[in-house]
């Protein structure tokens, strides 16, 4: 019986050891219509000239690591990344990625969460997307900080709540133009 018991505990102990925190990882929150400020779009959300990030073309990954851990420390989340609904959809903006494990933290512990966004024909990757373009097409949140709540919490408890909407970068269209009268007049003037 004592065997039996010391087995028991033993498999209490490693199971324990092994578990790991979950999180939500959608940016539709609770509220219908969904709030600006958890959308993500193309431009700027403060003044409204802003598209939809396309299906099928932008996707958003989860990043986490340990709480106050500097943005070069946050690694992706195993679990691929996730596709933007279509831009029909009554919530533009959004993705709905599923439950994301959070290797090494357990319940009760503190993730700085970050979301990164790219245009997949640029990159497989986040950092990918961003060296060839500069950073343009690219986006990502804040750092927000995630609790990791107890087995069998309320769904609402899974949700990234400090998370904050944020705006892919794209060039300013007159930057687009200057960049082409500028090319234009070189050649131009090679030809005399």
């Amino acid at each position: 019986m004592k065997k039996l018991l010391i087995v028991g505990l033993l498999v209490i102990a490693s199971a324990s050891a092994f578990a790991q925190g979950t999180v939500s990882f959608n940016n539709n929150g609770l509220a219908t219509p969904l709030p600006d400020n958890l959308a993500v779009f193309f431009g700027d959300t403060a003044t409204g000239h802003r598209l939809t990030l396309g299906d099928g073309v932008y996707v958003a990954q989860l990043y986490f690591g340990a709480a106050g851990s500097p943005e070069s420390a946050l690694t992706a989340v195993s679990a691929p990344a996730a596709n933007f609904r279509v831009a029909t959809t009554a919530n533009p903006g959004t993705w709905s990625g599923g439950t994301r494990t959070l290797t090494g933290f357990d319940v009760g512990a503190t993730v700085a969460l970050q979301v990164r966004v790219w245009n997949t024909t640029d990159g497989s990757d986040y950092a990918t997307a961003f060296a060839k373009n500069n950073g343009l097409f690219t986006g990502k949140s804040s750092i927000f900080s995630y609790t990791v709540p107890a087995a069998g919490s309320p769904p609402a408890a899974y949700a990234m709540g400090n998370f904050a909407g944020f705006s892919v970068v794209v060039p300013e269209p007159s930057v687009i133009v200057l960049g082409i009268l500028g090319a234009g007049v070189l050649l131009l003037r090679r030809r005399k």
